[in-house]
């Protein structure tokens, strides 16, 4: 038999091709790895172009079955060209979407929008090393950011592999990531709720003033500083990681709240206010102080005095609620109905809950037509405020009696505040109208009917953006106003049952060898 020769062209034409589509594929590999438009990436790029063209003006040139080939050759070379093109565009514009149920790898719209706002470069330095269990973590959460705003610049380091760089950052703790920006500087050593000290460390950063609340005390209120599950100790770490400071005040021993007190907290005394006490905290709300005031239902002090004054009625019942109870429990009623505010707009969709709450409602007979208040929380149609409480909490069955208890949509929150004139009036566009008086607002309060809703053990994600956003608008902190970094959770494999298994192994086994053969014979089939 007699060999066939490879004719020169051939090998001209199959060289020059091979060659080009190599040195373009490696000019285009060093350009998506570096984003550098330099002499060992344009070189590169040319001797590809170079090849290819050189390869198509050859196949042109040699036998009409050669040019089918080359036809072939070309569309293989398009096909590989589209699809480094499209890894490289996929490689700089790609979008994420987190399928879990609770959105467990996506950040808080409050970190969104605080990383969107950055005016100034942050710095992070991430010490971790390979075998820290929670690197891969915080790696993943930094990146995140990273991806969030170009002010920020991430380095991870392992401090076993470069132990001068931690010891130039004096890193004492394997797992301690740096915060800077400027000669400012945080760190931070997050072992479980990695976003939540985060996005604290970077609101240290950029604060230029700390404001600080002040929680009322010796009346059996929510202690701060405790650990059981009634207490306030969790919400304190919360309040603290928001960049406010904490503190407690006794005001029967002073003549007026203290200066530095940008919100003053009234969390659920169970003993009555001294009149010297409710004179102070009211001095305090008339010279332009802000408050967040919780009362809960009877035999606790309702603070009607304090309140009514700024046109907030508290009624003596006790809510129930047959629409949507936590648990069951009437007394515990669970919501996702807020009127349209600056502290609720967050909140659509979050539920809120109550564990024995009472009902407020603003005074039609308000003698004080500045102020405005505005219902925040409402529980659902088919609740009442129950003005038995003594037979309710005696354990005795009620129901809602016509006449006597008050029908719902019971609120839960309000918020109270001042419409004042302002000076800053525009000229009206002609000189024969009368100028339009304006108006400005003066915060002064956010009252609710519960204070357990905070405590320990009843403290969500939910209840917890309620409050620090009313917080926040008090302060005039609306920059922070938003649904708050989740905690965390382990994701729970389901375990398959019997049928379950058999299904998903017979299917893998048996269903796809057998659809395919289908396919094939009726390929076969039609060929025939």
């Amino acid at each position: 038999m007699k060999e066939s020769a490879v004719p020169r062209k051939w090998l001209i034409v199959i060289g020059c091709a091979g060659f080009g589509l190599i040195v373009l594929a490696l000019g285009v590999y060093v350009y998506a790895a570096t984003s550098i438009r330099s002499w060992y990436v344009t070189i590169p790029l040319g001797i590809g172009i170079a090849g290819i063209l050189a390869f198509l003006v050859l196949s042109a040139m040699i036998s009409r079955t050669a040019r089918y080939g080359s036809n072939v050759a070309v569309m293989i070379l398009l096909a590989f060209c589209i699809l480094v093109l499209v890894n490289f565009v996929s490689a700089r514009r790609f979008t994420r979407i987190d399928t879990t149920t609770g959105k467990q790898f996506s950040l808080s719209e409050q970190t969104r929008k605080i990383l969107r706002g950055l005016d100034q470069d942050i710095n992070v330095t991430a010490f971790y090393t390979e075998d820290h269990y929670r690197r891969r973590f915080a790696e993943d959460i930094l990146n995140e950011y990273a991806l969030e705003s170009s002010k920020l610049h991430l380095t991870l380091i392992d401090p076993n592999a470069k132990p001068g760089l931690a010891i130039a950052y004096k890193i004492e703790q394997n797992g301690t990531v740096v915060f800077e920006s400027g000669d400012k500087r945080e760190d931070v050593e997050s072992y479980q709720n990695e976003e939540q000290d985060f996005t604290s460390a970077i609101l240290k950063l950029l604060a230029t003033e700390q404001k600080k609340l002040y929680f009322l005390d010796g009346h059996g209120e929510h202690d701060i500083d405790g650990y059981d599950d009634n207490s306030y100790g969790e919400l304190k770490r919360v309040i603290e990681g928001e960049n406010y400071q904490v503190g407690k005040v006794v005001l029967a021993g002073q003549a007026s709240v203290p200066t530095d007190c940008s919100v003053l907290v009234i969390a659920g005394p169970q003993k009555p206010l001294l009149s010297q006490e409710e004179e102070t905290i009211a001095g305090y709300l008339d010279r332009g102080g802000k408050a967040i005031i919780m009362v809960d239902p009877t035999p606790s002090p309702s603070l009607t005095s304090l309140l009514e004054k700024w046109g907030v009625e508290v009624r003596d019942d006790i809510i129930l609620d047959l629409g949507l109870p936590l648990f069951g429990d009437l007394r515990i009623p669970a919501t996702v109905r807020y009127e349209y505010h600056t502290i609720t707009i967050p909140l659509t969709g979050v539920m809120t809950f109550f564990p024995v709450a009472r009902s407020l409602s603003p005074k039609t007979d308000s003698a004080n037509q500045q102020l405005e208040v505005t219902q925040l929380v409402k529980t659902s149609n088919d609740s009442w405020g129950e003005s038995d409480t003594g037979l309710l909490l005696s354990g005795q069955r009620v129901g809602y009696d016509e006449g006597r208890d008050i029908k719902g949509p019971m609120c839960v929150a309000v918020a109270v505040v001042v419409k004042e004139k302002s000076e800053d009036v525009e000229p009206p566009p002609r000189a024969d109208q009368p100028p339009e008086e304006a108006t400005k607002e003066k915060r002064v309060l956010v009252a609710m009917g519960d204070s357990d809703f905070l405590a320990s053990k009843y403290i969500q994600p939910g209840n917890l953006d309620l409050f620090m956003n009313s917080v926040n608008w008090l302060a005039e902190e609306e920059e922070l106003i938003s649904i708050r970094p989740k905690d965390q959770e382990q994701a729970q494999v389901q375990r398959l049952t019997g049928r379950e298994l058999r299904l998903v192994t017979y299917s893998s086994i048996f269903a796809i060898p057998l659809l395919l053969l289908i396919a094939g014979g009726g390929v076969w089939w039609k060929r025939r």
